[in-house]
């Protein structure tokens, strides 16, 4: 699946680039030093590292004990399935957990919904705090942050969605057991509802993203590109969101076209523009890939080590 998806992205882009304007394109792509894709690496590195230490947090929060030695390396193997359907491969975490620790998936999927909750969050107020640079797109940004504000509201009043769970049990009485696992899960999530928690878990989110927004501001900036920093964040934001919303492996397609599709309309050369996609796409999306089958092999040896005394999920 990454191996169909990684040359699906490099054709579509060949393609792209040759239609632009090939030669254009080289010539862009020539004028990106190699100490640039190292600082790129880095800020996405930062990145998966918040993120990383947001997992663990939440982990933390949530009464996952497991140790971080361990529990790191099962958050970045899941990055090697980041380019499946909506991401629902990176549900890969909750197994490791569950192989080697004995963690109940009703337990670790709050873990996994908290997840992909403050990515969301962050994202949206990035994207809210940089919109001042394209006022044009003011409305959308709000209609999305409104969207995402909402849903937070869900997740972290739990009650709410308790009372339509306990309705759909109601109506649906053969499924009683499933209805438990969901309103034990939305129980849980009431534990990270604490500004402590709610607060570090978002700041972490919000560097993360950010620094991966700088990026395409530094690599825009060496390909002599007339952006702000500002202007880029905003455009790398609304992107990831759009490719979230697409529910397409990795938001390919609907992430670059997006991304491309804004910085031409802010004044970059398409050709540049294309370039710049593609190279981002690579140091961000195609890196955490990477990572993630670096660490998978890992995680899986860490799974099947005998543990001296397995630890159990919401033990008191």
């Amino acid at each position: 699946m990454v191996v169909i998806t990684a040359v699906l992205f490099g054709l579509v882009f060949f393609c792209a680039a040759v239609l632009a304007g090939g030669h254009a394109a080289l010539a862009a792509l020539e004028r990106v030093p190699l100490h640039l894709f190292a600082l790129m690496l880095g800020l996405s590195s930062l990145n998966y590292l918040c993120r990383a230490l947001r997992w663990l947090w939440f982990s933390h929060a949530l009464r996952v004990h497991v140790a971080p030695s361990r529990n790191a390396p099962y958050y970045v193997a899941g990055f090697a399935m980041t380019t499946t359907p909506g991401k629902l491969g990176e549900a890969l975490r909750l197994w490791f957990l569950r192989r080697g620790h004995g963690c109940r998936y009703a337990d670790t999927v709050p873990l996994l919904m908290a997840d992909r909750l403050w990515d969301a969050v962050a994202m949206a107020a990035v994207l809210c705090a940089s919109v001042a640079w394209l006022a044009a797109y003011f409305w959308i940004t709000l209609a999305a942050g409104a969207i995402v504000g909402g849903v937070t509201l869900l997740c972290l009043k739990p009650s709410i969605l308790m009372a339509g769970v306990t309705f759909a049990a109601a109506a649906a009485p053969g499924r009683l057991r499933l209805f438990a696992t969901w309103r034990r899960a939305l129980r849980k999530m009431e534990r990270l509802a604490s500004p402590t928690v709610f607060g570090l878990g978002l700041l972490l989110g919000l560097i993360g993203w950010f620094s991966e927004g700088i990026s395409l501001y530094v690599l825009l900036h060496a390909l002599h590109a007339p952006i702000g920093a500002g202007a880029c964040v905003f455009i790398f934001a609304f992107s990831m969101i759009v490719g979230a919303i697409s529910v397409l492996p990795g938001g390919l397609g609907s992430t670059e076209a997006t991304m491309a599709g804004l910085l031409a309309l802010q004044g970059v050369p398409v050709q540049t523009a294309i370039v710049a996609t593609a190279v981002v796409r690579v140091t961000t999306l195609w890196f955490a890939v990477c990572l993630g089958m670096i660490a998978l092999p890992v995680a899986m040896r860490l799974t099947s080590m005998r543990f001296p005394g397995r630890i159990f999920v919401g033990a008191r």
